[in-house]
């Protein structure tokens, strides 16, 4: 028990320690949104660059975060526990290069085949002169993002390893910095602003490696140059990487296909599913996203121990964590949808209009967050358990309820009724994860899961209706735009106090392990 509680607190320790970068990072990249709606608003400019830095993202899902770490980390975990340590960063030095071979060879492909891409995915542009050529040429330039991405994930995967969380989760602050900075000096003078905030993100993506090698030489490892795929390690990682390569790909032929079919609808559908996007990023980003990056290798070194009963507590733990957080999260969306993109974004060539489309599509992703934020926890233990076959089944199922709910949603709904199909496919793809997790470990603690899911969606819908009540009374509308600020600042935070109280009126656990690890920083600070 003692065991199970301190290796909970090490959790959350690392969570905590990868949110606080996070939490800036997801800040930063607002910044940067509120420059794009600011100078490319949801026009021709941004839709094009929206589907153009989309591309090399769909790759680096699979090449970066995706299947490469997912596949990457528990094999080292396994070779940590059987290697010397100058053979296993030997493995990490050979595998470095392995990956930007491959990741030079489809880099070079995506920059000759830009245009077929394009027009690939959305053929929609052809309808507007010249906007499948401009997205092709945001590609191009864009493109190269995808290999300075990918190893900058690998640097990150091996310094998660050895437990240092901080600097790989604040890489994506230099990126949101480049971008910002570049379009401050840059896009107000460009004859295709865009194009600004494309070169952003390729000095942005460089920055991300170059940041992490001091680190990575200080643990030991020396880029001596090797080229080596029949090195065993490689080759597990491999074989690990293909069918979780093609489930990751299936899932996000998902992302994809929303892009196609909005691309379809009226101008700006592709920028609002764009711009709701990033807010729900930005609010996953907070906590989820760091649970999830701290959990693989917590997953992976229960995994190679065999320590089964283990993984399931921390496996339930976690859950209740992301509950915790993200169901408050997604209910404040809700109430609060349109205020938050009109704050956010409503400014420059981002206008009322723009609000009304990206804030219909940001309510029904908040539907779906939660559960999102759950296969996040879910699908690592996958990965952990060098399980890669039965993601491409959950992903095959996710893309196929995604296609069901949209066919029925988009005509009568547009590129709001596209939004509520990724988030009820999302329900599935979490409800299939659950229920395959549990044949293959065993049964979990459900009672203990359900009782703590009751506590907050009850806490939530209660703060939810608190917050709805706020916005009839106060009003926004007619209302500067410094005063919209503040009352939507307000609304926030009462909120959240009222949601904490709350817990601790009920004296719930996770709100205990949270305030806990959070005062014995501040003490230790």
């Amino acid at each position: 028990m003692d065991d199970g509680h301190h290796h909970n607190r090490k959790l959350v320790r690392s969570a905590l320690s990868i949110s606080g970068p996070t939490l800036l990072s997801r800040l930063l990249g607002y910044g940067r949104d509120f420059l794009q709606a600011y100078f490319l608003g949801t026009g021709k400019g941004m839709d094009a660059f929206a589907l153009a830095v989309a591309l090399p993202n769909l790759f680096r899902r699979l090449t970066a975060e995706g299947a490469m770490t997912s596949s990457f980390v528990p094999v080292f975990a396994g070779e940590k526990k059987s290697k010397s340590r100058a053979e296993l960063l030997r493995f990490a030095d050979l595998f470095f290069y392995d990956l930007a071979l491959v990741l030079v060879v489809l880099v070079a492909l995506g920059v000759i085949f830009a245009p077929d891409l394009v027009n690939l995915v959305a053929g929609g542009f052809r309808q507007v002169p010249g906007k499948v050529e401009l997205t092709a040429s945001l590609t191009r330039i864009m493109f190269p993002y995808l290999l300075l991405a990918s190893l900058a994930a690998l640097a990150g995967a091996v310094l998660n390893s050895f437990q240092r969380f901080f600097l790989p989760a604040s890489t994506p602050i230099v990126l949101n910095l480049s971008v910002i900075i570049l379009a401050l000096l840059f896009a107000r003078r460009a004859a295709e602003p865009a194009t600004v905030f494309a070169f952003g993100v390729v000095l942005g993506g460089l920055l991300q490696v170059a940041v992490q090698v001091p680190l990575l030489r200080k643990i030991g490892m020396r880029f001596r140059f090797g080229l080596s795929f029949s090195h065993p390690a490689v080759r597990q990682v491999g074989r690990l990487m293909a069918p979780c390569f093609l489930g990751l790909g299936i899932y996000q032929f998902n992302f994809l296909i929303s892009r196609f079919f909005a691309a379809t609808l009226e101008k700006g559908s592709v920028s609002a599913l764009y711009y709701a996007s990033r807010v729900e990023e930005l609010t996953l980003g907070i906590f989820s996203i760091a649970l999830s990056v701290a959990l693989l290798p917590a997953f992976s070194e229960q995994a190679a121990s065999g320590d089964l009963p283990g993984m399931k507590k921390t496996l339930v733990f976690s859950l209740k964590l992301s509950n915790f957080v993200t169901l408050p999260a997604a209910v404040g969306l809700l109430a609060l949808s349109r205020p938050i993109v009109g704050v956010l974004f409503e400014r420059g060539r981002f206008g009322p209009d723009s609000t009304t489309l990206s804030s219909a599509c940001l309510f029904f992703f908040a539907l779906g967050l939660p559960f999102l934020s759950g296969v996040k926890v879910l699908a690592p233990a996958f990965f952990s358990l060098k399980d890669t076959k039965t993601p491409v089944a959950i992903s095959t199922l996710t893309v196929l309820s995604f296609l069901g709910f949209n066919l029925v949603l988009m005509g009568p709904m547009k590129v709001g009724g596209i939004a509520l199909a990724l988030a009820l496919s999302q329900v599935v793809n979490f409800a299939a994860y659950f229920i395959l997790l549990e044949r293959k470990i065993g049964s979990v603690s459900k009672r203990d899961y359900f009782r703590s899911l009751v506590f907050s969606l009850a806490f939530s819908a209660l703060m939810g209706g608190g917050l709805r009540l706020f916005v009839g009374v106060v009003g926004f509308s007619g209302r500067g735009r410094t005063v919209q600020a503040g009352l939507l600042t307000a609304a926030i935070g009462l909120g959240i106090a009222f949601y904490f109280l709350c817990h601790f009126l009920f004296n719930r656990k996770e709100f205990r392990s949270l305030a806990g690890l959070l005062s014995r920083k501040k003490t230790e600070a």
